[in-house]
């Protein structure tokens, strides 16, 4: 959740930090599980997160493109990314979604980045 410390590990036994997990998380079918303490569950997350068609036109026609100031990779070039994570709780709407091409999508994820996002524009806070 951002508030918890930890790390992720792969079946190599690299370790990932939080950030590159929800990075990873936001392009993946990962449903999230709170467990008490003898592993049961206390909360299982939504499964759906994924952007439908008729959502991805409408942010190509808001966006027109990668919405990081100074981009200008074209939007069907960018992926969906969640204003407010999913993974916190965002829903996949138009009010909380905005494209980013990968390179800016990484950066976002990295540096926990969160714009403002109304139906006509989205604002970066850099």
């Amino acid at each position: 959740t951002g508030a918890l410390g930890g790390a992720g590990v792969t079946l190599s036994g690299d370790v990932l930090s939080p950030q590159t997990v929800r990075r990873l998380a936001c392009d993946a079918a990962v449903i999230p599980m709170v467990l008490g303490g003898k592993s049961q569950p206390l909360d299982v997350g939504r499964e759906w997160r994924l952007v439908t068609k008729g959502l991805r036109v409408a942010l190509w026609q808001r966006d027109r493109g990668c919405t990081f100031p100074g981009c200008t990779v074209p939007a069907q070039w960018a992926d969906a990314h969640h204003g407010r994570h999913w993974c916190r709780g965002g829903k996949t709407s138009l009010l909380n979604t905005c494209l980013l091409c990968p390179r800016h999508h990484t950066y976002v994820h990295a540096h926990d980045l969160v714009p403002t996002i109304t139906a006509t524009t989205v604002t970066w806070h850099l």
